[in-house]
């Protein structure tokens, strides 16, 4: 279920990864395992800055160099650009515009920071709603974001956290009205399969974007030198 594209339309190259239920942390385990050993190698540093510590834990499990870190943590001040690979995580929050764009650039920025030129900056969003139903999706202002610190967009990662099955994207699930009569709960009140799918989908997104930019190294621009290498 893994497929990457390079995109001939000055767009980053898109992968899809089947990466498992998410299990209420911001991270899958299959994710955070995935980017440790896509992006970096052996003696690589990676830092954690999704607040679960499971990159860190991935990164040990294959014999790199890791560190939990705080956003906005004034430990690192003085130690700049230390780390191979930063994997940060921004939250789908209902939350005014410009309080989101404050929020994805102060995150790009520290992340940039702390990552050796020519490293790697992978930052997951999901995809949430807003109380009247509108899409909350923080992945574009931290596109622009990592634009205005002069990132290199070089991939976007679709990763998948629903089963994947024959009838697609999650399983059935039967879905009852909480506000029914007691005598009425009792009474099979499951949805038809493609209802109740959509429905899962809906409430429960069934995928996380990973945006991965790179720093340029020293004494190059960040113009898009490489082929599916993009400006954000």
């Amino acid at each position: 279920m893994t497929h990457t594209t390079t995109s001939a339309h000055g767009r980053p190259p898109l992968a899809v990864w089947a990466c498992g239920p998410a299990r209420g942390q911001p991270v899958p385990e299959r994710l955070a395992q995935r980017l440790v050993h896509e992006y970096t190698q052996c003696g690589d540093t990676i830092a954690d800055l999704t607040g679960t510590g499971l990159v860190a834990d991935q990164a040990e499990r294959a014999r790199r160099a890791s560190e939990v870190v705080a956003s906005t943590s004034s430990e690192h001040e003085d130690e700049v650009a230390w780390a191979d690979l930063t994997v940060a995580a921004l939250p789908a929050i209902d939350e005014p515009a410009r309080v989101r764009k404050h929020r994805a650039r102060a995150q790009v920025t520290f992340a940039a920071m702390i990552t050796r030129p020519g490293g790697i900056i992978a930052t997951i969003t999901p995809v949430g709603h807003a109380p009247d139903g509108s899409v909350v999706d923080p992945a574009p202002g931290l596109v622009r974001a990592a634009a205005c610190a002069g990132l290199v967009y070089v991939q976007h990662v679709v990763a998948v956290t629903a089963p994947i099955c024959e009838l697609g994207l999650g399983s059935a699930i039967a879905v009852r009205d909480r506000d029914f009569d007691s005598d009425l709960e009792e009474m099979d009140t499951a949805l038809p399969v493609s209802v109740a799918d959509a429905a899962a989908t809906i409430t429960s997104p069934a995928h996380l974007n990973v945006s991965v930019f790179r720093v340029p190294k020293k004494g190059r621009t960040p113009a898009a030198n490489t082929a599916g290498e993009v400006e954000a």
